[in-house]
């Protein structure tokens, strides 16, 4: 049956890599990922035998989803990977595993880490119900009115976050909800892994020259200590 592995991998530290993955990754035909030379460094370090390497981002996903789906179809088996964690959140894929989805197309997910997980149950804050946004929008208003759906909710709410822009993003926290509890996980499973904890004004005041991949989480309001 035609077949389209969506395979997670490490956010960072490469031994957080199920057998499973390797194992999947020697039975593709093919890979799809996000930068060649990234993708080409993992399976060089999980001695996975050379591949056909196949770049999809976001300015071409839509253009070669067609050529794709039809290799899949004619009996070829293919695997969709990202540079880090899981392909499709906030990561190229959806497209594809959506259209081969409409053609019968088996989808096998491989599970493995995820940022956003990690980030939850690191932070401390409830997990029994919470809300995941992605990246926040560039643009001021858009941002902003985000941020304020996010801390009028119940649940724990967790973002992705640039370190260029973390500090904006702290600065207009602030001036919604100062005492929020907030928690910055930072450099997940690499060598420099930090949770900040605290409300939104001391993170802000104590951070941010801080660099590396970040995930913003919000303690629901419901859970706030008045």
């Amino acid at each position: 049956m035609s077949k389209l592995y969506v395979i997670s991998r490490d956010i960072g530290n490469t031994d957080d890599v199920s057998p499973r993955v390797i194992s999947v990754l020697n039975e593709c035909d093919f890979i799809l990922c996000e930068d060649t030379r990234v993708s080409g460094m993992f399976l060089k370090k999980h001695s996975v035998e050379k591949k056909e390497l196949v770049s999809i981002n976001e300015f071409n996903e839509r253009k070669k989803t067609e050529w794709v789906l039809d290799r899949i179809k004619n009996g070829e088996t293919a695997g969709l990977m990202s540079d880090a964690g899981t392909p499709s959140v906030s990561d190229p894929g959806y497209y594809i595993t959506s259209q081969a989805v409409l053609l019968g197309i088996k989808i096998v997910p491989i599970p493995g880490v995820s940022s956003v997980m990690a980030a939850l149950v690191g932070a401390g804050f409830p997990t029994d119900a919470f809300i995941f946004y992605g990246f926040l929008p560039k643009k001021d208003k858009k941002r902003r009115n985000k941020l304020a759906e996010a801390l009028s909710r119940q649940e724990t709410s967790l973002f992705f976050e640039s370190p260029h822009r973390i500090n904006k993003t702290l600065s207009e926290i602030v001036a919604l909800d100062a005492d929020r509890e907030i928690v910055i996980a930072r450099e997940m499973t690499k060598i420099h892994e930090e949770f900040v904890r605290g409300t939104a004004k001391s993170v802000f005041e104590g951070l941010w020259t801080r660099k590396g991949e970040m995930v913003l989480v919000i303690k629901g309001e419901k859970n706030v200590q008045r």
